[in-house]
């Protein structure tokens, strides 16, 4: 687990690293975790009002927009790969899938 600790007599590039600390191990995670939360919500809503075509509706709009946002967030992380790999840039916070 990363933990961010700032020095006790900060630099700005202290702040700016320790800030963006605290984005990658928490903000990222809670985002990904809210647009899963959302896909299921909609599943649940989808299978709970089959009957009702309306709630029906609005549960498969909720799937749909927790796919999305799912997907515009692992391209902008691709995308972050790349352009780090390209140009030489440590990007060791996005997650790597390793094989055994």
């Amino acid at each position: 687990m990363l933990t961010c600790q700032l020095a006790t007599n900060p630099k700005f590039q202290n702040l700016l690293v320790y800030v963006s600390c605290i984005i990658n191990s928490s903000v990222i995670p809670l985002i990904f975790a809210l647009a899963v939360a959302m896909f299921v919500w909609g599943v649940v809503q989808f299978v709970i009002n089959s009957s009702e075509e309306a709630k029906k509706e609005k549960g498969k709009q909720f799937m749909v927009w927790g796919i999305i946002a799912l997907t515009v967030m692992v391209c902008v992380w691709g995308l972050v790969a790349i352009l780090g790999n390209t140009f030489g840039v440590n990007t060791g916070f996005i997650p790597q899938v390793k094989s055994p």
